[in-house]
C-alpha cells in the first residue's frame, strides 16, 4: 500500500491538514476573487459535511487546515470535495487545465490540547515565516487570524456549476451563492469569552512574531505577493516529512504509533480477505473500507 492508510481512532478527533500545489506553482495566489471562491468551496464543504473547521491559511502554493471530523470517511469525502472544487475554480480562473495539486492530502491526527495550540500557532505563523508579510494580518490570502482576532468575516461565493450546465441562458451571477465561512474554537477552548479567545489568539501571534525575530528581517510585501504570475514556481522549496501525529507527550506519541501499526496490521488482513473472495468480514474502527465510496 503505497500510501499512508487513513485512520481516526475516535468521534471528532483534531487533524491538522495540508495540502501543496503541483511543483509548488503559485496558482492559489491570492486576490480579491480568488479568495471569494476558495472561502466558497469551504463554507459550502462544512455546511455539507460533519467537519469543525478551527483555523485556515492559504499561502499562494499551499494550504493548512486545522479542522475536526466526525470519521475517516466524512474527513476524506470533505478533502475530496474541496480539492476537487478548488481545483475546478481556481484553473478556471488561471486557464490551467494540468494537474493542480501536487499529490493527495495529508492530515496528521492532533492528539492533545498543548499540541493542537502549537498546530494554531503555526497556521498564524504562516506568511510571516516565510518572509511575505510583517504581521499575518496583512497577508493579502486566505487567512483566520483577522476572523478570529478583529472578527472580520470570511465571505465567499458558490457557483452552481451544475445549473449553468443544465441552463446555458442563466448568467453566472445568477446561479452565485454568497456563503461565510465560519470558524469553531478548538474543543478546549469552547468555554472561553469572546474576549478571552481573541487574547489568547493574540498572545500566540505575538510569541510566534518574537520567535521569528521580525524586528530583523526584511518582507516581500503584500504588492510583490499579489504581483506573481500563478504559473510560476519559487526556486527552492522547503519540504519535511510529515509526522504521523501532533503530540507535546512521548507517551501519547508512542502509544498512537503503536496503535496505528496495530490497525495498519489489521486493515491489511481484512483487505487480502477481501481479494481472495471472503466478504462477511469487518475492516477494522476508524478506518475507510474499500466499498466505503460506494454507499450514499
Amino acid at each position: 500500500m503505497p500510501r499512508k492508510l487513513r485512520f481516526q481512532p475516535e468521534e471528532w478527533s483534531n487533524f491538522f491538514v495540508t495540502s501543496r500545489c503541483i511543483h509548488s506553482r503559485f496558482l492559489l495566489r491570492p486576490s480579491h476573487y480568488s479568495n471569494q471562491l476558495i472561502i466558497g468551496v469551504i463554507a459550502k464543504a462544512v455546511k455539507r459535511f460533519d467537519i469543525k473547521l478551527h483555523g485556515l491559511c492559504f499561502m499562494s502554493n499551499h494550504y493548512h487546515l486545522l479542522l475536526s471530523s466526525k470519521n475517516a470517511q466524512v474527513l476524506a469525502q470533505f478533502m475530496q470535495f474541496i480539492n476537487g472544487n478548488i481545483a475546478r475554480e481556481i484553473g478556471r480562473l488561471h486557464g490551467w487545465r494540468e494537474k493542480f495539486w501536487s499529490r493527495r492530502y495529508v492530515a496528521s491526527i492532533v492528539l492533545d490540547e498543548h499540541a493542537a495550540e502549537e498546530r494554531m500557532l503555526y497556521i498564524l505563523a504562516n506568511s510571516v515565516k516565510e518572509g511575505l508579510v510583517r504581521h499575518p494580518r496583512y497577508w493579502p490570502g486566505v487567512h483566520s487570524y483577522r476572523a478570529l482576532v478583529e472578527g472580520t468575516s470570511l465571505n465567499g461565493i458558490w457557483i452552481n456549476r451544475t445549473a449553468l450546465h443544465l441552463n446555458p441562458h442563466l448568467k453566472e451571477h445568477e446561479v452565485t451563492q454568497h456563503l461565510t465561512l465560519k470558524l469553531e474554537r478548538l474543543p478546549h477552548l469552547a468555554e472561553l469569552s469572546e474576549q478571552k479567545h481573541r487574547e489568547l489568539i493574540k498572545s500566540l501571534t505575538k510569541e510566534m512574531l518574537e520567535s521569528l525575530a521580525v524586528s530583523d528581517k526584511k518582507f516581500l510585501g503584500q504588492k510583490k505577493v499579489l504581483n506573481q504570475n500563478p504559473t510560476d514556481a519559487p526556486s527552492k522549496t522547503s519540504r519535511s516529512p510529515a509526522p504521523l501525529c501532533h503530540t507535546s507527550s512521548a507517551e501519547l506519541r508512542t502509544q498512537f504509533r503503536q496503535q496505528f501499526n496495530h490497525f495498519v496490521h489489521a486493515y491489511k488482513q481484512a483487505y487480502e480477505n477481501l481479494a481472495k473472495g471472503l466478504f462477511k468480514l469487518e475492516f477494522p474502527d476508524g478506518s475507510i473500507p474499500p466499498t466505503a465510496w460506494a454507499v450514499g
